[in-house]
Order: structure tokens, then C-alpha cells, then sequence
């Protein structure tokens, strides 16, 4: 099932790193540079880091936004 986890609130209180899935978003989205996708979820996101080369869609990630 996929579900999507806005972390918008953790993002704005960016206190500590935030892990992230890939079906996850937020309004601070981004599409990554050179990107032809507009999903709003983290894994098509410029601020997300996960493993591009695994083919886990389920992996987990960090969110790498800034204030």
C-alpha cells in the first residue's frame, strides 16, 4: 500500500536529520535538476538522498532541505 507521509512539519522544525521514505512529500518539494518527473514525493525531490542505484522503492532516505 502506498501512502503518503507529509513531513512538512518536521521540516519546518528541522531540529535533527529526517529520514524519509520515497512516497513521502512536502511542501518545501523540489524537482531535482535535469528532472522530467513532477511527483511530489522525496524520491523525486533535489532536497532527498537515497541509493539511486538500489532498486528498493521502499528504501529508506534523508532529507537534505535547508533553511
Amino acid at each position: 500500500m502506498n501512502v503518503l507521509t507529509d513531513r512538512t512539519g518536521e521540516i519546518e522544525q528541522k531540529l535533527r536529520a529526517i529520514h524519509i521514505e520515497t512516497q513521502d512529500g512536502c511542501s518545501f518539494w523540489k524537482a531535482r535538476d535535469g528532472g522530467m518527473v513532477q511527483i511530489r514525493q522525496c524520491w523525486y525531490c533535489a532536497h532527498s538522498q537515497f541509493d539511486r542505484e538500489n532498486p528498493d522503492v521502499h528504501q529508506k532516505g534523508l532529507c537534505k532541505f535547508k533553511r
